[in-house]
């Protein structure tokens, strides 16, 4: 994994997931393998997806208030 970040090549958890299960032959809940990658020293990157329905003006409202 390390490796493959000094490439630019981004892991995601389904990666990690597929990766465990072809080497280790061992099946693991997504969510583990967001732990996996925190305890090695990786984090998310991926933004969260945005609501299809969401006012962007009513958010900007929002953030103004903060």
């Amino acid at each position: 994994m390390q490796a493959d970040f000094e490439q630019g090549i981004v892991w995601s958890g389904k990666d990690v997931q597929t990766w465990v299960l072809e080497q280790c032959g061992k099946t693991v809940y997504l969510g583990r393998t967001y732990e996996f990658m925190r305890a090695a020293g990786f984090s998310p990157q991926k933004p969260r997806p945005r609501h299809v329905n969401g006012n962007e003006t009513v958010k900007a409202d929002f953030k103004a208030k903060g």
